[in-house]
């Protein structure tokens, strides 16, 4: 089974913000002002309204209300409102689950969150090429959709083969989803993106996040690698997963990741991924 095969099975996925989407569009820009932003939000009422509802949060801890969403754009910039509409339309679309799948669709979305934290962490520390912290961020917190895509057209006896490879064989959840399905949720996830007609560079960040491309040139898949790394590493791997968690060295390495930085990029991520979930109600 192809990865556009699977795809093409999703039916019941819930619908993407298109206002979400053009967003990201826009982080493809060389420059985007404020006036783009406001342009694309204000005609999406939903996306507008929990994003004020956001904004007004204590999680901001603004001295006046945000009483429009050119307030909240001038106010907190719109990288920060980038990040915070794309947290909020895949609220949604990763925590919503199939029957059966609720407790894994949550610790997904929890995972995801984090390794976008992580993604924009690692960015604002210093990379060895140029990427802005909204496509970072939204990278992380794409990087594993594909799992979605599964959990939505997969029976339970599949997905249990799958886990029974890793668990029993020590396979790579990877190895395990391509022996057994020709596929994996890296290449599946990259297609929905791809069909969603998101940037090339997210979609090759998606797709290579367990095979981070350094050579010719370093790629973003560098970075969503690291970014998915570190979510694990602070305790976000969904029960039978941690059976399948390896780091790639090369990754590291080219980051200038040492074990003395691994251990304060995980405080900081940690800390992060704490406040971002009680501003997102999970704790």
């Amino acid at each position: 089974m192809t990865a556009s095969e699977l795809v093409k099975k999703v039916k019941t996925l819930p619908a993407i913000s298109q206002a979400a989407i053009k967003l990201v569009n826009l982080l493809d820009q060389p420059a985007v002002s404020n006036e783009e932003v406001i342009e694309v939000l204000r005609y999406d009422t939903l996306l507008t309204a929990k994003l004020l509802k956001s904004c007004n949060s204590p999680y901001f801890g603004l001295q006046k209300p945000v009483a429009s969403v050119d307030q909240a754009v001038l106010i907190l910039g719109h990288h920060q409102i980038l990040n915070v509409v794309w947290s909020l339309a895949f609220d949604g679309v990763m925590s919503t689950p199939p029957p059966g799948y609720s407790a894994e669709a949550r610790q997904l979305w929890s995972h995801s969150l984090q390794a976008a934290l992580a993604a924009e962490t690692l960015v604002k520390r210093g990379l060895p090429f140029d990427l802005e912290a909204p496509v970072a961020f939204t990278a992380g917190l794409l990087h594993d959709i594909g799992k979605l895509v599964f959990s939505h057209v997969l029976t339970p006896e599949i997905m249990n083969a799958v886990r029974a490879r890793v668990t029993e064989d020590g396979l790579t959840r990877t190895e395990a989803e391509k022996e057994i399905l020709g596929t994996d949720h890296a290449e599946v996830g990259a297609c929905l993106l791809q069909s969603w007609r998101l940037p090339e560079e997210l979609i090759e960040g998606v797709a290579h996040h367990h095979q981070p491309v350094s050579h010719p040139n370093p790629q973003l898949s560098l970075l969503t690698h690291t970014a998915n790394c570190l979510s694990h590493l602070i305790g976000s791997t969904i029960g039978w997963e941690g059976f399948a968690f390896r780091i790639d060295a090369g990754a590291m390495n080219a980051l200038k990741i040492t074990p003395e930085t691994l251990q304060n990029l995980m405080i900081s991520v940690h800390d992060s991924a704490k406040k971002a979930e009680h501003f997102m109600n999970f704790s």
